[in-house]
């Protein structure tokens, strides 16, 4: 048995270290963790937890000894009223903590994630008294928030009706112009704000928005949520609330709280029931006030898995074959919003191995994946890709993704990270997979660099899945199959399935999307082709000659098999790419 060692010789170790050094593990079940942590993302004591190595409380021994917080168990332990009282059972869901006890204005709460030191000061922010931290396991403060915070009854509009009885100045518009920013930041810190604010992003998470969009306009303020691509009205706040609700969110979003000329980026990490949740924030001066998006990145609700993302089993296998080569460039190209980055993402994922380094520069990063280096390109300094992509090379990457191939000079690097024995991963906005090439000869690359250099472009669209509960059959018309492309034999043999909307899909008859594929893999005679600059059309008739499934006949296919619509596929096929 290992010595048990003074708690403060553990502060700087890695958790995993102090599980060994405390007999808990062995080294060898470490490493099997470890490895089991590189394909799941998951936190190492969850892993070793589902594993049987360790007990909950295991964990939160270690989790003390590293953060130099106190241990408990938190089952146990009994909760006076004052110090729930202190806390609103949305800010606990929110930060997925429980109020322990109230001394001497000092808030003891339980947390299971002590180096979030985020959580306490926008603790000691919302609830005005010092904040002091003890370790919990996290299915234990899960048992305590619903075991002392019921599901709320309140609602959004309850919400306003406090915030009119508790801040009636807010309600005065010409007020709220002249406030400073010391005014604005005690209003963004008032309860009522936020509850609101906590309300709109569980709601949002329990509905899988991917936007949160914050409007104000001349006479009204609208919050509306992107659901499956569609944006849908929530709420619609007093206009006079606009202020203090993007002040809330710039607070949360580290933005300057009194900078309201010019637009600004943010960003923000929440645990919403028990999951962390990251948020982008995006600021715009308008003529009637700043208006904000809040981009969700909820890792539970994205699906990082090519098994997950759409492919068919033919195209799905093509694409793992070329992923796993050790040179050249891969391209996903579509419209804004159409999946590209999840899905080079879930093939990162894939190939993510020990005997790999892998470097991505994106703007921003979107998914913080474990293993990757992930860069965020900074234009305000003047880090660019070029640049980016020039230092990155000095790294020695087996893998490189690059965001986005914006203009000559990233291409180039791109190419000729291709050509020194580096696979490339990028994106392009191309209305298909052949018209890549042209884009690139536009761009000044030589078709010889292209032919010799770029391996596959898979080019996709996403549409709505239709709901597995409310869809229905029906028999179409043939003005309603002949804008899909189906011809009289295709959908005469077919049963086709429409909308219809439940609750179980907010009414919209669509729950979740699928995304819909055509994958052009360069083989000789279409590299012969790019070389005697053939027009994007010859190279899509020969790849289609070579057996490539264009998005059309794969999105036929996802109708006929009923998981989307013919409304679906005919307005994703419609979607050009400017």
């Amino acid at each position: 048995m290992c010595a048990q060692g003074k708690p403060e010789s553990f502060r700087h170790k890695p958790i995993g270290e102090i599980f060994v050094e405390r007999g808990l593990i062995s080294r060898a079940q470490l490493q099997e963790a470890l490895e089991r942590q590189r394909d799941n993302g998951l936190p190492l004591g969850r892993v070793l937890l589902a594993a049987g190595y360790l007990t909950e409380f295991d964990i939160v021994r270690a989790l003390g000894m590293q953060s130099n917080m106190e241990p408990i168990d938190l089952d146990s332990w009994p909760i006076p009223a004052d110090a729930l009282d202190k806390v609103p059972g949305s800010v606990a869901r929110l930060y997925n903590i429980i109020p322990l006890e109230l001394k001497n204005r000092t808030l003891f709460v339980a947390t299971c994630d002590p180096f979030n030191f985020s959580i306490f000061d926008d603790l000691r922010f919302i609830v005005n008294v010092s904040i002091r931290g003890k370790v919990a396991a996290e299915a234990a403060i899960s048992r305590a928030i619903k075991k002392y915070y019921p599901e709320d009854a309140e609602t959004v509009e309850q919400i306003f009706s406090q915030i009119s009885q508790k801040m009636p100045e807010l309600i005065d518009d010409e007020e709220i112009k002249n406030l400073s920013a010391g005014n604005l930041e005690q209003m963004a810190a008032q309860l009522p704000i936020v509850k609101l604010i906590n309300l709109i992003l569980v709601q949002a998470i329990q509905r899988r928005a991917s936007d949160i969009h914050f409007e104000p306009f001349a006479d009204d303020f609208k919050i509306r949520f992107r659901l499956d691509g569609v944006l849908y009205d929530i709420i619609a706040p007093p206009k006079s609330l606009h202020l203090a609700i993007s002040s809330r969110i710039k607070v949360m979003s580290s933005m300057n709280i009194a900078e309201t000329r010019l637009p600004q980026d943010g960003r923000a990490l929440v645990r919403i029931a028990g999951r962390m949740v990251d948020l982008r924030v995006s600021t715009l001066p308008t003529i009637f006030g700043e208006s904000v998006v809040i981009r969700v990145l909820d890792k539970a609700a994205v699906q990082l898995s090519l098994d997950e993302v759409g492919f068919n089993e033919e195209v799905k296998q093509q694409f793992r074959s070329l992923i796993n080569r050790t040179y050249g460039i891969i391209l996903s190209t579509g419209p804004t919003g159409c999946g590209k980055t999840t899905t080079q993402y879930a093939a990162l994922n894939e190939i993510n191995r020990v005997d790999s380094k892998i470097i991505t520069v994106e703007d921003p990063v979107e998914y913080d994946l474990p293993g990757l280096i992930q860069v965020s390109v900074k234009a305000k300094i003047n880090f660019t890709f070029p640049l980016a992509l020039r230092h990155i090379l000095r790294q020695d990457p087996d893998i490189i993704m690059v965001g986005e191939i914006r203009d000559t000079e990233t291409v180039q690097m791109a190419i000729h990270a291709s050509l020194t024995g580096h696979l490339v991963f990028s994106t392009l906005h191309t209305n298909d997979a052949a018209s890549a090439v042209t884009r690139l000869i536009d761009m000044g690359v030589e078709p010889f660099l292209i032919a010799s250099s770029v391996e596959a472009v898979l080019a996709q669209r996403l549409v709505r899945r239709l709901c597995g509960q409310c869809r229905e059959a029906f028999v179409p018309l043939p003005v309603d199959v002949e804008p899909a492309g189906f011809t009289r034999d295709q959908y005469e043999a077919k049963t086709f399935y429409r909308a219809r909307g439940c609750p179980q899909c907010d009414n919209s008859g669509y729950r979740g999307r699928v995304g819909i594929f055509e994958l052009l893999v360069f083989e000789e005679d279409l590299r012969s082709l790019i070389l005697d600059r053939a027009p994007s059309s010859v190279l899509r008739q020969q790849a289609i000659k070579n057996g490539m499934l264009s998005l059309q006949d794969d999105g036929r296919r996802k109708v006929a098999a009923g998981l989307t619509s013919i409304e679906e596929l005919h307005n994703s096929l419609t979607m050009a790419v400017h």
